[in-house]
């Protein structure tokens, strides 16, 4: 079976997701120029890559002619043109799409509807599977255990709507952190957070992402991501290979991954293209609390060890067989 993949190739989520994609599932690319100087695209990691650019659409003769050398096609969030898979169709090519639920308009119609956690189930699709996206374990070498003070990671990124990764609440938690530990704020495109005053205790590093993603979590003993809101979060599943322990809120679907969960309380709705989302917040305080408690090394080390383990049952090598025989299946079932 020959499995196409539409990636923008960029270092953002989606061009992460679908790029491990491509390269797991050994997959022809059609590269979307996207031309977002806040987003730049390495086309190097798929020289042989099908390219084109993005117009207020895609150039119909140049998709359908890639669609013409595979089987399947996979998409994680967008195709990026909504005729792609009526394009697919005709020339009896199957598509996937791996939706994220706050972003789901109906606009498209893959044969087959994913999405990679049970979050918001109940409002997608009746079709919807919910189908893992797998982490690329290859890509980590599992730290070991740290007797010191522990070294957090924040992955502010580029920031969501609502804040979804939560950096205000972690930023407000600094200063009531009573163990001695680093945290390192991880940002995108120089969206650096406001910090409060810092205790003596507490070392805070800002900085921007790494050239490879997965160096990301070099130096780090634990992940703090006190998500308000979503579905499948890279880079819990990414922390998790590294052998971070993960600490987040107490949320659907974050119960899905290992870790301690902090308590979360409704915040407020926020509208998104799909429709009014719920979003959550945490205390400051109580998160606070929660990352003291992990300046216990045994402690930690247990929590790592979870997390180890949760990373090798949902690595690509795991998983992948599974996604291929769906994607071999004519329409879901």
């Amino acid at each position: 079976m020959r499995v196409g993949v539409v990636s923008p190739l960029t270092d953002r989520g989606l061009g992460i997701q679908s790029y491990e994609a491509a390269r797991n599932l050994d997959a022809s690319v059609l590269f979307i120029e996207t031309n977002d100087p806040s987003a730049p695209s390495h086309p190097e990691r798929a020289p042989d890559a099908v390219r084109v650019r993005w117009q207020s659409g895609l150039d119909p003769k140049a998709v359908r002619n890639w669609l013409r050398t595979v089987d399947v096609v996979y998409a994680a969030e967008t195709f990026y043109d909504h005729r792609i898979p009526k394009w697919a169709a005709a020339t009896g090519v199957r598509t996937v799409l791996h939706a994220n639920p706050e972003f789901w308009t109906g606009s498209q119609d893959p044969t087959r509807l994913w999405s990679a956690t049970d979050w918001r189930r109940e409002v997608m699709p009746h079709r919807t599977e919910v189908v893992p996206f797998p982490v690329a374990a290859d890509r980590f070498t599992p730290a070991e255990p740290h007797d010191g003070p522990c070294r957090w990671l924040h992955v502010a990124g580029k920031r969501a709507l609502a804040d979804r990764n939560g950096t205000d609440t972690v930023v407000n938690a600094l200063p009531h952190l009573t163990q001695p530990c680093e945290v390192r704020i991880v940002v995108q495109h120089g969206e650096v957070p406001s910090l409060p005053n810092i205790p003596p205790h507490v070392k805070v590093t800002l900085l921007d992402p790494p050239a490879d993603y997965w160096r990301l979590y070099d130096l780090a003993d634990a992940l703090v991501l006190p998500r308000r809101y979503g579905g499948l979060c890279l880079p819990v599943q990414e922390a998790c290979a590294a052998g971070l322990a993960v600490l987040m809120s107490d949320l659907t679907p974050n119960r899905a991954w290992p870790g301690p969960r902090v308590p979360a309380q409704f915040w407020r709705k926020v509208t998104m293209p799909c429709g009014r989302v719920a979003v959550h917040d945490v205390s400051p305080i109580t998160l606070a609390a929660a990352m003291d408690m992990m300046a216990d090394p045994d402690r930690r080390a247990e929590v790592q060890g979870e997390s180890r383990a949760w990373a090798a049952a949902h690595s690509w090598e795991t998983l992948a067989p599974r996604w291929l025989d769906m994607m071999a299946e004519p329409q879901a079932a």
